[in-house]
């Protein structure tokens, strides 16, 4: 199983990204160097850290199964056609907003436009989207080392979440950044390793893996279904996807952090526009997904391990790892799955850590306080926004859905009604803006109806069993409920 040379080489990599994060962080006196990095990181380490925290342990571990379940294909690749219009309009038109004075969030941006009661409504749609989306790559990566140590679900959340709190705690934003710049290429060393290793056991390689892939339609790529009850389809990706991307990179701060790093508008343009080669990762695991396919149609799973893939089909790329990659190159990968979680963990709670102080702690709290006793009360904030994540994760264990859409369905809840306030930011230079909370709670309350169709079963008497819409879909209905409940109409000349 996991032995000894793996567990030195996992333990090699955590010590080593450590160090590299903790030599290149630089100098931590202000909130300003804590937060931002001092705005004085490279864009390419900026564009890298986007990309390692996009991909996280639910890509490493959720796509590939995705693949490999009866009648898996490829359509979830359609998804990037959303990521990449929306990253050119989030550089062309967000960014510059954002760097218009010295903001410290979008929520700051918001603060200034609509008033500081929008600008915290906002940063709360954060903390409960941010909570529950990286709860389940926490959870995701949970699995991986539940199987491989027998540890147990708990012991394995509070592994992970105390290096994520330990990396934070050391250094920032600036270290997480660079811990990120290590852990994307981990991850890519990782997937293509597992790839090139599954094909070689193949009895003909490649061209084994392409035509098992092909005679299971394995290789089917759009989807141009109109029901939109289907998550992967075409008109998702090219319709609503753009609104969750938008939303993502140009909303959350787990994601504008970074890009308020970089020294000026145009660095940070660049980072968001070279992040879209991110979308060549989920390519590269889809293809992994095939490949394992294809392995397991010529040496069958162990009824040990198949029945654990039953129960759970999130589990057959850590089965595969575990069973049949050799020593050293198990740990690496294991290693791939650890960064991708600790990635995404270690961002998240940066960014939670300095929402929590700029927009509540400090403003109700210390508003005298002076840097050094606000450095060190987010540092305190990393630990409890650690246990409450960790917490979560527990929660997300009791969960039948497979771990892709547990991740978007969490977020649909909050990106939609967080863009439409943003959108409500930038028209009130011409529009009445009214009834703010109201949009939001209206927002929250459709979504929820149509994710949870027993509630309206319970109000109006239908028998509806399964989600109204596909998740996908979700994000523009927020964000449109939320933006036209709070317009008023054309502001008057000269007001």
């Amino acid at each position: 199983m996991f032995g000894f040379w793996d567990w030195l080489v996992v333990g090699v990599y955590i010590t080593g990204t450590t160090l590299v994060g903790h030599h290149l962080k630089g100098r931590q006196k202000t909130t300003r160097d804590f937060f931002l990095g001092g705005r004085n990181l490279p864009w390419y380490a900026v564009s890298a850290s986007t990309i390692a925290t996009t991909i996280s342990a639910v890509t490493f571990i959720g796509v590939p199964a995705l693949v490999f379940a009866e009648n898996g294909n490829f359509v979830y690749l359609q998804l990037a056609l959303g990521g990449v219009i929306a990253r050119i309009l989030v550089a062309r038109f967000l960014v510059p907003l954002y760097y218009e004075k010295e903001f410290y969030s979008p929520y700051e941006y918001m603060a200034d436009r609509l008033g500081a009661t929008v600008g915290r409504a906002t940063a709360g749609l954060f903390f409960l989207g941010g909570i529950l989306g990286q709860g389940v790559r926490v959870y995701a990566t949970a699995l991986v080392l539940e199987l491989i140590t027998g540890w147990g679900m708990m012991t394995s959340i509070v592994v992970i979440a105390s290096f994520a709190i330990l990396w934070t705690w050391m250094g920032g934003i600036a270290a997480v950044i660079w811990t990120d710049v290590v852990q994307f290429f981990v991850l890519i060393i990782g997937g293509v390793a597992a790839l090139i290793y599954v094909t070689d056991a193949l009895p003909d390689g490649w061209t084994s893996l392409i035509e098992v892939g092909q005679q299971a339609g394995k290789f089917k790529t759009f989807d141009f279904s109109t029901d939109p009850r289907v998550a992967f389809t075409f008109w998702a990706a090219l319709i609503a996807m753009p609104f969750q991307n938008v939303a993502v990179y140009g909303t959350d701060h787990l994601f504008v952090q970074r890009l308020l790093c970089c020294k000026n508008k145009r660095e940070a343009q660049k980072a968001v526009l070279w992040s879209t080669i991110g979308e060549l990762v989920p390519m590269l695991m889809l293809t992994v997904g095939v490949g394992l396919y294809a392995f397991y149609q010529y040496n069958p799973l162990s009824s040990e391990l198949n029945t654990l893939v039953v129960e759970r089909g999130d589990r057959i790329f850590p089965a595969f790892i575990i069973s049949e990659i050799p020593v050293g190159l198990k740990g690496l990968l294991i290693a791939g799955i650890l960064s991708a979680a600790i990635s995404s963990l270690d961002s998240i709670l940066a960014a939670l850590s300095q929402i929590s102080l700029t927009m509540f702690y400090k403003p109700f709290v210390e508003p005298a306080a002076d840097e050094a006793r606000m450095l060190k009360v987010s540092r305190w904030l990393v630990i409890v926004w650690g246990v409450v994540l960790g917490a979560t994760a527990w929660q997300f264990s009791a969960s039948e859905l497979d771990i892709v859409t547990l991740a978007f369905s969490m977020t649909t809840y909050t990106w939609g009604p967080m863009l439409g306030l943003f959108l409500l930011s930038i028209a009130a230079y011409r529009y009445h803006v009214a009834g703010i909370g109201y949009g939001v709670a209206l927002s929250i309350v459709v979504v929820l109806f149509i994710n949870e169709p027993e509630i309206l079963n319970s109000i109006i008497g239908t028998s509806y069993d399964s989600p109204l819409l596909a998740w996908p879909w979700l994000f523009p209905i927020g964000t449109a409920v939320c933006f036209f409940s709070a317009l008023r109409g054309r502001r008057a000349t000269g007001t």
